[in-house]
């Protein structure tokens, strides 16, 4: 009988390959799905404007909503991870997007479509970045930045296969259906992916992390050594530190501004005089684009000592990309070949420098506590508003022209805040 440990979590002795890599290819299909249901909204904006007469804010609303319950679960959700473990958060979450999904399909009423999303957001926090970036911190030290890149490139992939598809749904069918089709996904292709093959830690396993040599020393106090502290920091040590606020700062700002282009983006294609599919599928590339930036992130990141100056590139990345927008009638493919590469890359990057930053910084112990509270920070905050921001514009001026100028500026005081977070110093 082959003995199951393996040395430094790489193979065992009958040469399988390490268990953790599995597990990444799981969590990459997983984040597919997830990606699906964010990233798919603004196929749905114009449809329901149309059909129930709402307008482009009172729509964009429930996305906001979408976001900010989401942000504001997620304290909770990564107190779960941490002690029961990523894999029934990720079952629970997703059986509440399945059911949130499939009733949205049947929706009349606009306080019935908030509350759908505001239930489809408590979802959310369960199968994003946060939990899928515990579940890689548990099994890689090496090559933690490519298993995460990895992984959290399939929500870009989602984007990249759904958006295009939900377009084609609704042009061909309807908005209803196109609801029917992510809710089967969650509900036949979530879960049955998660109850057999996601495990929480190596230990789970008998084994020990990717890069691990031996194991970790047992601690004999919940609070980590002096000579640990900078590595293996708590959630409150953590916030008496200036680097967790401003690395608060500089996703809240991020995500505002891509908040408000990831809801509008559709519709500001259609009224650029582009058909849904065309318009669901420039969006659909933009996200496989940032398939790319994603994985880059988490190379680059095993590569350089400060990964905050990757971060605050990636958000003048995005800046550039939205900008061009503005100049699509005179610059026409070329804005949009801009747009799709930068605003995408540079998209995917600050996604996965979420996780990746707070391992980074703040270490193992409190990953989903820590993790969780700069989401809140960042969803509940910046992403709840960038789409009611944008909307109210849209709806003041008839266009999203100051709506995206807006988003030009938060991303570039998002990347200020960003190159100003100094490494964590204890205390």
């Amino acid at each position: 009988m082959d003995d199951p440990k393996s040395e430094g979590g790489r193979a065992d002795r009958g040469g399988r390959v390490f268990y953790g890599w599995l597990i990444v290819a799981v969590l990459f299909f997983i984040s597919i799905i997830d990606g699906g249901f964010t990233y798919t909204f603004s196929t749905f904006l114009k449809p329901l404007t149309q059909e129930f007469g709402w307008s482009r804010a009172e729509t964009a609303t429930a996305f906001s909503l979408y976001l900010l319950v989401a942000g504001l679960v997620l304290p909770a959700w990564g107190w779960l991870i941490d002690h029961i473990g990523a894999r029934w958060v990720f079952l629970l979450s997703a059986l509440i997007d399945g059911v949130a999904l499939f009733l949205l399909s049947a929706v009349h009423s606009l306080p019935g479509f908030y509350a759908l999303y505001l239930l489809l957001g408590v979802g959310l926090a369960g199968i994003g970045p946060m939990p899928v970036g515990k579940v890689i911190t548990q099994w890689f030290v090496a090559k933690r930045g490519l298993a995460m890149g990895i992984a959290l490139v399939g929500a870009s992939g989602g984007g990249l296969v759904l958006v295009p598809l939900c377009g084609f749904l609704i042009a061909e069918f309807s908005w209803r259906v196109g609801y029917q089709v992510l809710a089967a996904l969650s509900l036949f292709g979530m879960l049955p992916l998660v109850w057999f093959f996601v495990i929480n830690s190596p230990e789970e396993k008998g084994l020990t992390p990717l890069g691990q040599t031996s194991p970790p020393a047992r601690r004999t106090s919940p609070r980590p050594e002096p000579e640990q502290a900078g590595r293996d920091w708590t959630l409150r040590q953590a916030l008496s530190t200036p680097t967790f606020w401003r690395l608060g700062a500089a996703f809240c700002l991020g995500l505002m501004a891509a908040g408000a282009v990831h809801a509008h983006q559709v519709a500001f294609f259609q009224d650029a005089g582009y058909s849904l599919e065309f318009a669901a599928t420039i969006t659909g590339i933009s996200l496989g684009m940032s398939m790319a930036g994603r994985f880059l992130a988490g190379w680059v990141s095993e590569h350089v000592r400060h990964p905050h100056t990757i971060l605050a590139g990636c958000l003048v990345m995005q800046a550039v990309g939205i900008g061009v927008l503005l100049f699509l009638e005179s610059l026409g493919f070329w804005a949009l070949a801009l747009f799709v590469s930068l605003f995408g890359l540079g998209y995917g990057g600050m996604i996965v420098l979420w996780p990746l930053i707070v391992g980074h910084d703040f270490g193992r112990q409190a990953f989903g506590a820590i993790a969780g509270v700069l989401g809140t920070l960042g969803l509940s905050v910046g992403g709840a508003l960038g789409p009611i921001i944008a909307g109210v514009l849209y709806d003041n001026t008839g266009s999203y022209d100051w709506a995206f100028l807006s988003c030009v500026g938060v991303f570039l005081g998002g990347a200020g805040a960003a190159v100003g977070a100094p490494e964590p110093q204890a205390g």
